[in-house]
């Protein structure tokens, strides 16, 4: 199986970079999991949308979904018949924000006329060819689902955003790596209680990479300041061994 960074970016873009989106590959299959601004630039570099299975969205948040708009206008020009429409697989609950985004820049019909909607209904496991991806809710400022996927006899889990919640720890959970938000680079960053947190420091990551037993740690969703030492090393640290920080356009094999 093989994960290929097309964005890191958190909500407030790293400069000349992508938000959230990545390209996994396994069992004969290749899926897009999350797609914000700037990744089709990046997907468009390495492959033409027809050579995708499907594009499946952790949540509704603009730096994790709203590319959308952009694949909608590559994909009239694409090579497949033109009955057959893209898959795109969206949290329980978006339909309504869907049809919102949809009417902003079009008309209602503006996704369905080349994407193929659905929801996956939170739990069940989604199947691509031989690559699994199993939906597991986390802990967000809205519904969000990180993913557990699985090919070739390997593991990557996918945080998406989250706090410390149950759901990471499933996601970390015998992983050969552990894809994991690292967002905030002080809890002052984060909602204060009674609001529940939404976002994780890099230690945090650290320590739920070790405690699920992760093999390797890969650090996303975050501010980057030349390397991000400062985030590789409090990583690190937590975590036990050497963590990393995801690199934009970098193929990691699992």
């Amino acid at each position: 199986m093989r994960l290929t960074v097309l964005g890191r970016s958190p909500a407030s873009p790293n400069p000349g970079e992508a938000c959230a989106g990545y390209l996994v590959e396994g069992g004969g299959s290749r899926v897009l999991v999350d797609i914000g601004p700037g990744v089709v630039s990046q997907l468009v570099g390495r492959h033409h949308p027809d050579e995708l299975d499907a594009v499946v969205v952790s949540h509704m948040h603009a730096d994790h979904m709203l590319d959308l708009v952009t694949l909608r206008y590559v994909y009239p020009w694409r090579a497949r018949p033109k009955n057959e429409r893209m898959r795109v697989v969206l949290p329980p609950g978006s339909a309504d924000q869907v049809l919102d985004l949809a009417r902003g820049v079009g008309s209602a019909k503006f996704f369905e006329s080349c994407f193929r909607l659905s929801e996956h209904d939170g739990d069940s496991s989604l199947s691509f060819g031989a690559l699994s991806l199993r939906p597991i809710a986390t802990q967000h400022y809205i519904p969000c689902w990180g993913f557990r996927i699985e090919a070739d006899g390997r593991r990557l889990g996918y945080t998406a955003d989250t706090a410390p919640c149950g759901g990471l720890s499933e996601l970390a959970d015998g992983a050969d790596l552990l894809l994991s938000e690292a967002t905030l680079r002080s809890l002052d960053e984060d909602a204060v209680a009674p609001e529940p947190r939404g976002h994780l420091t890099p230690a945090e990551a650290g320590d739920a990479a070790r405690e699920g037993g992760a093999r390797r740690l890969l650090l996303t969703h975050l501010p980057v300041d030349g390397d991000g030492a400062w985030a590789r090393d409090l990583a690190s640290e937590a975590f036990g061994a050497e963590a990393e920080i995801a690199e934009p356009a970098r193929s990691y094999e699992i």
